[in-house]
């Protein structure tokens, strides 16, 4: 059976699977939580030299617990963070988490992308008031459900790349496995690179020959070659040079890739890295010192004895995490609309096929 996607085209085409974002498009922000009805086994791998992250280490293999109640991605830059601390607390309020004696603690690891420039955001330098990314992680999670919108919503609001605005992305994909039994990939990421998701100037995607139908605006794979200028948020110039090097860890590609598969710890952990893959092939250049590439793995699947897969299943699982998440890199390219004062979407330079 060839893979294809599955029902909606994403990440909660995996049973279990939910996502509910908010955003506040007048500062250019927003939060995205994924979440279910029980907890995640989880991993992490961060490729990018200025990652925003918490409880990564948690994650570690080396480390005790390797499981997540809820995996926050918002903007905000640090003060985003703040995110995963609201919906921590709403956690323990419906009474989910890590059960330590009679305590109860949510595990909600999280990353962050740089947003900060996009519109005023005035909420950040004014002491003494909260950051607004509480309050829209408030929302994201009482917003929880299998439907979601893509491009300029969630941590994607005010996400920009090289040339385009960026944005939130998901897909996803159902394939056979040498045990003959179907599972789901899928992802979600946060496209707010510094690289270029484009062939040169456009409108083909570097990774077009991913696509599956139209969904990014199908125009398929371009005759052109490469010519060798190299697109990228912050090169130096000038006039520019102090300003670049003082914001260094200003862009990020963050994501989940997500599976009903039987996988360990170490499993997940290989499908992380894998899945940088689709990065690497969506955007030039990538994992970069001034990005923070942060992908998260996780599985629904909740028992894993006597059913664990075959190395040659971890290699196509991988395989099509890397698909997904190159393929929700250029969606969250396609589905995006510019917002005040970012860079021009997609849309509004081409037309799909």
């Amino acid at each position: 059976m060839d893979p294809a996607p599955k029902n909606k085209n994403l990440i909660t085409d995996i049973p279990g699977i939910q996502v509910g974002h908010a955003e506040d498009i007048q500062i250019g922000t927003g939060v995205t939580v994924i979440t279910g009805n029980k907890p995640f086994s989880a991993a992490v791998d961060v490729r990018g030299g200025g990652p925003g992250t918490r409880e990564t280490d948690m994650l570690s293999l080396e480390n005790s617990i390797g499981r997540a109640d809820a995996i926050v991605l918002s903007g905000g830059s640090a003060f985003g963070l703040d995110a995963c601390a609201e919906v921590q607390d709403l956690l323990r309020q419906d009474n989910k988490g890590y059960k330590v004696g009679k305590a109860i603690v949510p595990l909600v690891p999280g990353a962050v992308i740089f947003d900060l420039n996009i519109n005023d955001k005035p909420h950040v330098n004014i002491i003494g008031e909260h950051s607004p990314w509480r309050i829209l992680a408030n929302k994201a999670y009482k917003s929880i459900n299998t439907d979601f919108l893509l491009g300029s919503f969630g941590a994607g609001c005010g996400a920009t790349t090289a040339t385009l605005k960026g944005g939130q992305g998901s897909s996803s994909y159902l394939q056979t496995f040498s045990n003959g039994r179907e599972y789901v990939v899928g992802a979600i990421v946060i496209n707010n690179a510094v690289g270029n998701p484009l062939l040169n100037e456009g409108p083909h995607f570097l990774s077009a020959n991913l696509e599956v139908g139209n969904e990014f605006g199908g125009y398929g794979v371009s005759n052109d070659l490469y010519d060798n200028i190299l697109r990228a948020k912050r090169l130096p110039s000038s006039t520019e040079q102090n300003e670049i090097f003082n914001n260094i860890s200003s862009n990020t590609v963050i994501g989940v890739v997500a599976t009903n598969a039987p996988l360990t710890r170490s499993n997940l952990k290989r499908l992380a890295i894998m899945a940088h893959d689709g990065i690497a092939r969506s955007l030039s250049p990538s994992h970069t010192p001034m990005d923070g590439d942060t992908i998260f793995a996780i599985t629904t699947c909740q028992n894993i004895e006597g059913q664990l897969l075959e190395n040659v299943d971890i290699l196509a699982l991988g395989a099509r995490a890397s698909d997904c998440v190159a393929r929700a890199c250029n969606r969250a390219i396609y589905e995006a609309e510019a917002i005040g004062n970012s860079k021009p979407a997609w849309k509004n330079l081409f037309r799909s096929k």
